[in-house]
């Protein structure tokens, strides 16, 4: 009986998740972004769910304290990392200033190990000439909002100029946000909160299209967020070309009595749990009952937020085995293009979300994550090295690659070199290898001549390598070698396969 249940669940998964929209509302989304979307809506396919935490309003209460606390007693990091940019209760001159992307930094790091990020913003009432009054509504008109002839109508659009520039500067970073405006807009606490539902779209659309076109942010995945303990949380969806994932926010003792994940599903979007906690703040609450109940009765969860403080799973009961279960997917595990190519390669990695674990040795700067050497949309690793004769360098990573190469015949990286700082003739040559086994033995592709101008494919056969070791690699890497001395160049590495 309950494998014929599984088997139903797990059917009617893969005709639920066949028929989402995979397109990103945001038609010019960064390929990143648009990748990122996919991932998200594939992952209850594969009965996983992606961790989050909240870590606070920037400025005034942002601190990554609580994710390294998780971190030291579970031995994960979740794989999200939320920011809120607008603290709406405090009070300044100008209230747009309220509005606060400090917060950056922290998130543009966690991308670049390889997590994910959400910014959340409870904004300020516009209505207010010196900010605050997130929950008065102070006999605001809401349709002001978007109408440039008003007093508000023209602090909102400050709201939404500085809002942008702080989407902009992760765009820059190369990170992708998932965005969560005007969050809870069915409850009854924020001045958002239960307006005329056809003006609270029209107040999206225009927040929408004036981030999107306006001011060129493409790094946006939009999240419509209502609250799960009030009727109708579709009733005030702008549409399908205004918004990417749609979640619930859930505070309860008991996740089963969830409400509205169906009335969710049927606007045929990913689905999250964009805000997540007890509803009774004691300590008390187990959180591996919100897995328990993912599997038996919510499975089209991609992934959740726990809130911070006393909300937050290292303030309740069962936090390690909550980020320890084998459904969830923590920061390090998250793995965007865990696809087949239409070569019939598999990739390993494509630094598509940062530098994850990867390493340099003998070098003078990075690795970074650079978009200077592009292949096949992806961004690659990039490393300055001092050039000397017979140099040698190293990229390197030594955790071990989550798709089992045993199997297959070749591994196959691109490289390529900077054309400057060579001296007489200089060249650089590199060799893709990995060690295995407890021995760490060495194996390598031989030495490929790069070129600055185009990528050049660099293969290990992996034939030459028992199966006993391939199960058992240690590190993989890119070896490089100078043949002159000269001044100072980069090397960068890019999408590696295995066939």
């Amino acid at each position: 009986m309950q494998w014929t249940w599984y088997i139903s669940v797990l059917l009617w998964l893969i005709v639920a998740n066949s028929c989402l929209a995979q397109q990103t509302a945001d038609t010019a989304a960064n390929e990143k972004t648009k990748q990122i979307l996919k991932y998200i809506t594939e992952l209850p396919l594969q009965g996983k769910v992606l961790s989050g935490q909240f870590a606070g309003y920037s400025p005034d209460t942002f601190n990554t304290n609580q994710i390294d606390e998780i971190t030291r007693q579970t031995g994960q990091i979740p794989a999200i990392l939320g920011c809120d940019y607008a603290c709406g209760w405090n009070y300044k001159a100008s209230p747009h200033f309220i509005i606060d992307y400090s917060c950056n930094p922290s998130l543009i790091d966690h991308w670049n190990n390889g997590g994910l990020v959400t910014v959340n913003i409870h904004l300020p009432n516009p209505a207010s000439p010196n900010g605050g009054g997130y929950k008065d509504r102070m006999n605001l008109n809401f349709a002001d909002l978007i109408n440039s002839n008003t007093d508000t109508g023209k602090r909102w659009i400050l709201f939404l100029d500085r809002m942008a520039q702080g989407l902009d500067n992760l765009q820059r970073a190369g990170v992708t946000v998932l965005f969560r405006p005007l969050h809870e807009m069915n409850g009854d606490w924020f001045y958002w909160c239960n307006q005329d539902s056809e003006v609270f779209k029209n107040v999206w659309r225009h927040m929408f299209n004036y981030l999107t076109y306006t001011k060129q942010l493409h790094n946006i995945l939009w999240v419509y967020s209502p609250d799960q303990s009030r009727r109708s949380p579709s009733s005030y969806y702008p549409g399908d070309s205004y918004v990417d994932i749609v979640a619930l926010d859930v505070y309860t003792d008991d996740p089963n009595s969830m409400n509205g994940y169906n009335e969710m599903l049927n606007l045929n979007k990913p689905f999250a749990l964009g805000e997540v906690g007890p509803s009774t703040t004691n300590g008390q609450f187990d959180y591996n009952r919100w897995i328990t109940t993912i599997q038996s009765r919510f499975p089209r969860v991609a992934y959740f937020l726990a809130w911070n403080d006393g909300w937050s799973p290292i303030r309740n009961q069962n936090a390690y085995t909550f980020f320890n279960h084998q459904r969830v997917i923590n920061r390090g595990k998250i793995n965007i293009n865990d696809n087949t190519t239409p070569s019939g390669s598999t990739i390993l990695y494509n630094f598509f979300n940062g530098i994850g674990e990867w390493r340099g040795s003998n070098i003078i700067g990075g690795p970074w994550q650079s978009d200077e050497f592009i292949f096949q949309s992806t961004n690659s690793l990039k490393m300055d090295i001092q050039l000397t004769q017979s140099g040698h360098y190293m990229l390197y990573t030594q955790q071990k690659p989550t798709f089992k190469v045993n199997g297959h015949k070749r591994l196959i990286a691109q490289a390529r070199v900077a054309s400057w700082g060579f001296a007489n003739n200089g060249i650089i040559t590199a060799k893709l290898y990995i060690k295995a086994g407890s021995s760490w033995k060495w194996y390598d592709s031989g030495s490929f001549q790069l070129k600055s101008n185009t990528a050049t494919e660099i293969a290990l056969n992996l034939n030459q390598i028992p199966a006993a070791e391939l199960n058992d690699i240690r590190e993989i890497g890119m070896e490089y070698t100078s043949s002159a001395n000269g001044g100072q160049t980069s090397v960068y590495l890019s999408y590696i396969t295995v066939e």
